[in-house]
């Protein structure tokens, strides 16, 4: 354990997110785990005293391997400090996480996979009537806690197109048949199908352009070509 925590202690990835020489304390006296809990919850989830309406937490320079450490420590912080506060006490909050594959996935296996994937389940389950609310954006959701897919109402497909990913999304949801289903694998680009307790009926739609674009092309590989002198 003390090898693990000086490899996080000296990695600079994981510094980027985390002050490991530490700072004073949110109030004086000796050091509080709940009182420093909770003054990061405010400060990253917001509390009903916050002045700001949208907070972006940018997590791009941490390494794919420690994501789910970093993440998944907030998240159980956030969950603790959600239902420490009861209904009524939180601010409504739509919690909007990006590239969920890559930390909304049990670590290690059998029981400890179980404790491993909970902040993330339990938010699932049980944020809405703590005024919680997800918005989950993934390309794999294969690789997505199946209990956090299932709590999903309403989804918007874009293509997938590998058999594990297209199972995850007739597993976890009700609201697609099979030939729903099979459709998400020939969608063209920017083409997505629409379903789920918030519509009707499955519903095609087409996403306008960016502005700007990303920069996701495919390969110009006709540049390889030999072109004949002139």
């Amino acid at each position: 354990m003390l090898a693990r925590i000086r490899r996080l202690a000296e990695d600079e990835r994981f510094r980027e997110v985390v002050d490991v020489a530490g700072g004073p304390p949110q109030r004086p006296g000796p050091l509080d785990w709940e009182t420093e809990s909770r003054a990061l919850v405010e400060e990253v989830f917001g509390s009903q005293d916050s002045e700001w309406t949208v907070h972006i937490v940018n997590l791009r320079h941490i390494a794919q391997d420690l994501m789910p450490l970093v993440l998944g420590s907030l998240l159980e912080l956030y969950a603790s400090e959600l239902f420490r506060r009861g209904q009524g006490g939180n601010p409504e909050t739509l919690l909007v996480l990006e590239e969920a594959h890559h930390y909304l996935r049990s670590i290690g296996s059998g029981e400890e996979a179980k404790d491993n994937a909970l902040a993330y389940e339990r938010l699932a389950k049980e944020g809405r009537k703590f005024g919680l609310a997800l918005w989950l954006s993934t390309q794999r959701p294969s690789e997505v806690s199946s209990t956090v897919l299932s709590q999903c109402g309403t989804w918007a497909c874009f293509r997938l197109t590998t058999e594990p990913d297209l199972n995850a999304v007739a597993n976890a949801t009700e609201w697609a048949d099979r030939r729903d289903i099979r459709r998400i694998a020939g969608l063209a680009k920017r083409n997505a199908i629409l379903f789920g307790s918030g519509i009707s009926m499955p519903t095609l739609i087409e996403s306008k352009t960016a502005s700007p674009p990303p920069r996701s092309e495919d390969p110009n590989f006709e540049s390889w070509a030999i072109h004949p002198p002139a």
